[in-house]
């Protein structure tokens, strides 16, 4: 007969993760949606006859983490998910040098050339007249940094949203504070004029194809824009910028709407 090796202490779930557990398969089983309530704590207590400690500990840490809405007098419900959340622990591994800016847009490099692609299928006539017109925006935005970085940032939200998958906006949104340090080495003023140009005309080169339905060539110039990104990026922490100073650009959702008003005001 085999041996059983035991679990170390660590190894070890704790009774209120097994808790958290429990409810997590409830959910699931029960096809529970966002919005929905889920069994009380007394309830969770009685039914696996543990304390109402270990439950109130379970219940604490999944509303950390933004599974479960708790308020005084309500039975806990589902949240919606909450891309803040994960963007606290891309935080923490940027913050304590677990990951750098460059290994961020590796990898944003590879989910943002899918994105591309499913935005040159799916972004609607809409959405294809605010990325030419943010693509404008950020051409004549001149030697404002602040209104390009929020340009760039409000291109990449939009095209996330136009992909039509709502996990490539919340994974952009999660990585919003290693995006926006990107964006500003990439587009920082001390770089020379025609590097700038060469930026701007890749956001301008992406927008057209994506506005164009040409998904491989969306993907490809998608491709060639985080390809010039990286190379700057990596230059740049190797002799880093003092990037923690430099003004925050505006929020995008503020630039986005800008844009459609403009539109509104052009057709009217």
């Amino acid at each position: 007969m085999d041996s059983v090796t035991p679990l170390s202490p660590l190894d070890r779930p704790t009774l209120s993760a097994q808790v958290a557990r429990h409810l997590l398969e409830l959910v699931n089983r029960e096809g529970l949606r966002p919005g929905m309530p889920v069994p009380s704590e007394v309830q969770i207590s009685r039914d696996l006859a543990v304390s109402r400690g270990s439950v109130r500990e379970a219940y604490r840490t999944l509303a950390a983490l933004g599974i479960l809405e708790i308020e005084a007098g309500r039975q806990p419900r589902l949240r919606p998910i909450d891309p803040n959340v994960l963007m606290q622990v891309f935080d923490y591994a940027l913050n304590t040098a677990q990951v750098t800016v460059a290994h961020v847009l590796e990898t944003r490099r590879a989910i943002e050339m899918q994105t591309a692609q499913l935005a040159a299928r799916y972004a609607t006539d809409a959405q294809r007249r605010c990325l030419r017109e943010l693509a404008a925006q950020m051409r004549a935005a001149g030697a404002d940094q602040s209104r390009r970085v929020a340009c760039d940032m409000a291109i990449h939200a939009l095209i996330a949203e136009a992909s039509g998958n709502p996990l490539n906006s919340m994974l952009l949104h999660a990585l919003r504070t290693p995006v926006e340090a990107s964006a500003r080495m990439h587009l920082d003023d001390r770089r020379m004029p025609h590097e700038l140009t060469r930026v701007i005309d890749g956001h301008e080169d992406v927008v057209e194809r994506i506005c164009a339905g040409d998904s491989m060539g969306a993907a490809s110039a998608m491709s060639c824009h985080f390809d010039l990104a990286i190379i700057h990026v990596m230059r740049q922490e190797a002799q880093p910028l003092d990037i923690v100073d430099a003004p925050a650009p505006a929020p995008v959702a503020t630039i986005a709407k800008a844009a459609t008003a403009r539109r509104v005001r052009k057709t009217s």
